[in-house]
């Protein structure tokens, strides 16, 4: 069994990490995706593997894979920026907005950052609705950031 040591960090036990704060930026905000995923809300950290599918098969994954899947093609959808991680693109807005509806929270979460970071206008009528009404604090967290991000490019 892991357990956070006294200074917020991690200590490693059969393999298993678990995070008290983040490694890069040093916030308490990670949150946990499987046994040995974790993601920070507050920089762009995780420990999650490189997925360097294709596009489509990604999408594929999301749409039809299994929980573990979808979870993993929605977070990796929202490395833009990141050159050796960089896979959603604005073609890909349709499937993504379609993940909104997605029984799992982190799918809807990740999902909702990666239409923000695209910048899809025509998302957001939708993740005002998710901001607002999710059952998940963590949707409607991540839909909040996305409706700034898209608003602001109004400004």
């Amino acid at each position: 069994m892991a357990r956070f040591t006294r200074n917020g960090g991690y200590r490693s036990l059969m393999n298993q990490q678990e995070y008290g704060e983040c490694p890069k930026c040093g916030n308490v905000n990670v949150q946990q995706l499987d046994r040995n995923s974790w993601f920070c809300l507050d920089c762009d950290w995780d420990n999650l593997s490189t997925i360097s599918n294709e596009n489509d098969e990604l999408l594929a994954s999301l749409r039809h894979g299994d929980i573990h899947s979808r979870r993993i093609a929605a977070q990796s959808l929202i490395n833009i920026g990141d050159i050796e991680r960089h896979l959603a693109t604005p073609s890909d807005t349709e499937a993504l907005l379609a993940a909104l509806d997605d029984e799992d929270a982190d799918v809807r979460f990740f999902v909702a950052v990666a239409l923000g970071k695209l910048e899809a206008k025509h998302s957001l009528n939708k993740l005002k609705q998710l901001a607002q009404n999710d059952t998940s604090a963590l949707v409607r967290e991540g839909a909040q950031t996305a409706v700034a991000q898209i608003e602001s490019l109004a400004d």
